[in-house]
């Protein structure tokens, strides 16, 4: 079994040897593990492992190191503890080596950094030194988590009041460095660039059905920490190349004109827009690909179809909510002759009349209808117009899913 370790060390050493300032012998000796993690251990006291590094605001900001941890919570606050995200390091840039190697995935899963924590024994047998050795190193290491300082902020560190009851809190606002890698990791995986969304390109330019297809975000914008040198910034700011990615989070631009109001029928008055165009195709090209085709189990198949309905039932019930977010009692006013079911289920002003779930049925089965006639109307002249026609099988089956996307639409308001 290889040691993960020396690995590591024999990655590091490959740099000095092609300089050549050093005779290959001295490299060797001081790569090799124990003389390694001896010196490591001495350079350990010179980080500190952090979630909100002080010189994101100011790079002169000296502030006692905050490694701040809490178990997750059904708020639905974008905070820490609710996403994931690592931690970061700040100290001396020299030393950075010294994390890299504590954040060494061993063979179990495990990093370094908590083998050293629980006094593994598999740790001790890959380092190959004795227990005195080990247990030195081991408080050196540990003191990356440690604040001997106590906590103190700093001038240059970005400050607010915040109200308490009758008085004030005076509040260091810190940079979440874990939470903002994170999010910048998963706008990069929407990039143009990225593997998935090149597929998912190209299946649309092939008109081809795709499974996750890809979605765009405008408006971004780049901020950059730490100049020339962003690893003075944080560990992670270097890896980031300095640079955070940020959202744009203009006020919404709000629609003074009201909604319209079906008099007769709410899914006569359905227009198709962009999206949901987009997702009717995506609908007939995965049952055309469907059709006799042996690359797609019929398990992926039912995954996806029923990924797709969730979206469409949910466009309509978007939709809908539009109308219900409209001042009530409209529905009783002079020309209005909607069904009992859509008046409780779209005029806010009926919504006490909800006894039961008779009305929540008939809705279920009229989206099924409409999203029916809607596919069937768009695939005629089709090659395979009569294998993609639903018909009252599988109105049936996806009943059950509108009923249930119509139920949690209703639990959320």
């Amino acid at each position: 079994m290889s040691n993960p370790i020396v690995t590591f060390l024999e990655g590091r050493k490959q740099k000095p040897l092609k300089e050549g300032k050093k005779p290959a012998a001295e490299i060797e000796s001081d790569y090799s593990v124990l003389v390694w993690v001896a010196n490591a251990a001495q350079r350990a006291p010179q980080l500190s492992l952090v979630s909100h590094p002080a010189k994101f605001s100011h790079p002169d900001a000296r502030t006692s190191p905050i490694l701040f941890s809490t178990a997750r919570k059904a708020d639905g606050l974008l905070r820490s503890g609710n996403a994931h995200a690592g931690q970061d390091v700040v100290g001396n840039a020299a030393a950075l080596d010294v994390y890299t190697f504590l954040s060494l995935s061993l063979d179990d899963g495990q990093t370094v950094l908590q083998h050293f924590e629980a006094q593994t024994d598999h740790l001790k047998r890959l380092l190959g030194a004795d227990e005195d050795s080990f247990q030195v190193w081991r408080k050196s290491f540990l003191q990356i988590k440690t604040n001997a300082e106590g906590y103190k902020t700093h001038p240059n560190v970005k400050q607010v009041y915040f109200p308490v009851e009758s008085d004030y809190h005076l509040l260091s606002v810190l940079y979440p460095s874990g939470l903002m890698t994170e999010h910048r990791e998963r706008l990069k995986r929407m990039k143009p660039y990225a593997l998935e969304v090149k597929e998912a390109r190209t299946a649309k330019k092939q008109q081809l059905f795709h499974p996750q297809g890809y979605a765009e975000i405008t408006g971004t914008l780049i901020q950059h920490f730490g100049g020339t040198k962003p690893q003075n910034v944080s560990k992670l700011n270097s890896n980031n190349g300095g640079e955070a990615w940020l959202l744009p989070c203009f006020p919404p631009e709000l629609d003074l004109l009201r909604p319209t109001l079906p008099q007769k029928d709410f899914f006569a008055t359905l227009r198709l827009d962009e999206e949901s165009k987009a997702l009717f195709k995506a609908f007939r090209d995965l049952l055309v690909a469907g059709n006799n085709n042996t690359d797609i189990t019929r398990q992926d198949f039912l995954q996806w179809r029923d990924q797709l309905l969730v979206q469409l039932f949910d466009w309509m019930l978007l939709k809908a909510s539009a109308i219900q977010n409209y001042q009530g009692g409209w529905s009783e006013a002079k020309g209005y002759t909607l069904s009992l079911e859509q008046q409780v289920w779209l005029d806010q002003a009926q919504f006490s009349k909800r006894a039961g779930q008779s009305w929540q049925t008939a809705i279920a089965q009229q989206m099924v209808a409409w999203l029916a006639r809607r596919h069937n109307r768009m695939i005629k002249g089709h090659p395979l117009a009569a294998y993609l026609e639903l018909g009252k099988e599988e109105k049936d089956e996806f009943y059950a899913l509108a009923l249930q996307c119509l139920a949690e639409m209703e639990d959320g308001q």
